[in-house]
C-alpha cells in the first residue's frame, strides 16, 4: 500500500487518508508547540495535490 493512498469518491472527490503517530524526540517538540507546525504542514501539501490533479501546478 503506498504511503499515502488516493481514494476514489463519488461526485469526482478524492480521499487521501494521512497517519501521524507523534511518537518519538523529533515529533515530541513539535506536537507541543501552538500553532502545531506539525498540523500547518498539511495545508501546503494538501494544496499542492489539488493543483496537480487539477493540472494547475508550475513546473
Amino acid at each position: 500500500m503506498p504511503a499515502w493512498p488516493v481514494e476514489d469518491l463519488p461526485g469526482g472527490r478524492v480521499r487521501v487518508p494521512t497517519q501521524e503517530t507523534r511518537i518519538g524526540e523529533p515529533a515530541a517538540a513539535p506536537a507541543q508547540e501552538r500553532p502545531n507546525p506539525m498540523l500547518d504542514g498539511h495545508q501546503p501539501w494538501l494544496g499542492a495535490l489539488i493543483r496537480a490533479a487539477s493540472g494547475k501546478l508550475d513546473a
